[in-house]
């Protein structure tokens, strides 16, 4: 996005919606006229074609039937698909029910690309409150081609002039903002025909996309070799709805916990693998104390980067939307400082039980919902990493999950005491070694697919320049 100078009335403010005067907003509808491709005004508003749906919210706890989820976090930016959603028959949080919708727009991180085509019409399907939820009211128009459409860069880009907030991490796109926006007038024919060209793409990157291999399955097959375990079998345990413990089997588990999450037999799998293997607890692997990060004071022009749990990606940091403090902030809060090999994880809120490490030789400082991990220089901490990961981290961190205040929690104390099956540094180095070969060759398969991908941008951006 880029900005020339430009001079505007104080009248024109009046015309919005929003009385807003910063220069991108107002170079957006003052000069641009709230057209994407042109400066001259021609076009069709988006509120002429898209008409958004009442609210219809799901409060949290047990749904009435099962539903298919459409979460933010877990979709694939620019990927506008509904494919392998999870089956869930209870909601920790709100959602909106979206199986009315033709089309579903996310209003919290427009840029990133979160425009859903609905084909699950027929299902039950909720979402995050934040996606919005649209019905086609313009026959003249087709969703797919309206998809693909707003999910173009050009268009992604724009979506930066309306946003607002108070940090990156809560900029939104206000959908009666969206909705004025101006999109070219295509006849339904020419729709029709750039969707045939577009369409056997999409099937090739659909069949290549169910060639992939999942980054956790990439380490747990790896992980699964070596410790003599199977996430099948686990899956078997993990479907009980029932079961019946004893009293005396209480203390068998490493924390003396009486829930019924906790005392599920899926985790009974850990205890006997885990048993099969000397290990650590974590504690004895780290350099220093486990601790969470500080409240950041951000400042737009701030020095030091931010760690939040909406970078942490499970897989990787994504700093696609930044946010800093001060030198002077980071130099009284050294405590929450990031190191690089610093592992991460989110331990509040919906997304708790990510795990990231920082790999990044500039100063950083994480928030209070971050738990920083420091270890030892004799351990690799990608070993670490992906042990976490793996399914003998993953049912660690599920059952290390406490709701002491009302809301679920991985307390910093408690994740000392996971469990680290302990091996040779150069048995480490090994396993770490085969799981990034494997990393890198899915990198290189993601990269063709985006290259495959970038050819429906072209087609689209030739047949809506003419």
């Amino acid at each position: 996005m880029s900005l020339k100078p430009f001079t505007t009335k104080f009248n024109n403010i009046g015309e919005q919606i929003f009385l807003r005067c910063d220069p991108k907003y107002r170079h957006f509808w003052d000069i641009r006229k709230g057209q994407v491709l042109t400066n001259d005004g021609e076009g069709i508003t988006l509120k002429e074609i898209l008409s958004p749906l009442p609210k219809q919210v799901l409060r949290k706890g047990p749904l009435p039937e099962e539903c298919f989820l459409l979460g933010i976090d877990t979709s694939e930016p620019r990927d506008g698909q509904l494919r392998d959603l999870p089956i869930i028959s209870e909601i920790k949080s709100d959602k909106l029910l979206l199986k009315d919708a033709d089309l579903i727009i996310t209003k919290l991180g427009t840029t990133r690309g979160y425009v859903f085509e609905n084909t699950l019409k027929d299902e039950n399907l909720i979402g995050s409150t934040e996606l919005i939820p649209y019905q086609l009211i313009n026959q003249s128009y087709v969703t797919a081609f309206l998809k693909y459409l707003l999910l173009l860069p050009v268009y992604l880009s724009a979506y930066a002039y309306l946003e607002s907030g108070k940090t990156p991490s809560h900029w939104r796109v206000n959908p009666l903002d969206l909705l004025r926006i101006k999109i070219p007038e295509i006849p339904k024919e020419t729709q029709l025909k750039i969707l045939k060209k577009v369409e056997p793409i999409q099937e090739r990157i659909n069949t290549l996309k169910e060639g992939l291999d999942n980054p956790v399955q990439i380490i747990n097959r790896v992980f699964a070799r070596e410790f003599g375990y199977s996430p099948k079998d686990y899956e078997k345990r993990a479907s009980q709805k029932t079961y019946e413990k004893s009293f005396s089997d209480l203390n068998k588990a490493f924390l003396l916990r009486s829930t019924v999450k906790f005392q599920h037999p899926k985790y009974d799998y850990l205890d006997e693998i885990l048993n099969n293997h000397p290990w650590v607890k974590l504690k004895m692997l780290c350099s220093e104390r486990i601790h969470r990060g500080v409240q950041p004071k951000y400042d737009a022009d701030g020095e030091v980067l931010v760690v939040k749990t909406l970078n942490l990606k499970h897989e990787y940091l994504d700093f696609s939307e930044s946010e800093r403090v001060t030198q002077e902030f980071f130099g009284a809060n050294q405590g929450a400082e990031i190191k690089e090999n610093d592992i991460l994880v989110s331990s509040t809120g919906e997304g708790r039980g990510k795990v990231d490490i920082y790999n990044l030789e500039e100063p950083a400082i994480a928030d209070t919902h971050i738990s920083i991990i420091r270890l030892k220089d004799n351990v690799n901490p990608y070993y670490v990493l992906y042990f976490m990961r793996s399914l003998l981290g993953k049912m660690q961190l599920d059952t290390l999950e406490m709701a002491i205040k009302g809301t679920p929690e991985i307390y910093w104390y408690l994740l000392e005491q996971m469990r680290i099956i302990e091996v040779s540094l150069e048995k480490q180095d090994l396993i770490v070694n085969e799981i990034q070969e494997e990393l890198n060759a899915l990198q290189k398969q993601k990269t063709e697919i985006q290259r495959i991908r970038d050819q429906i941008d072209e087609i689209f951006m030739k047949a809506i320049t003419q």
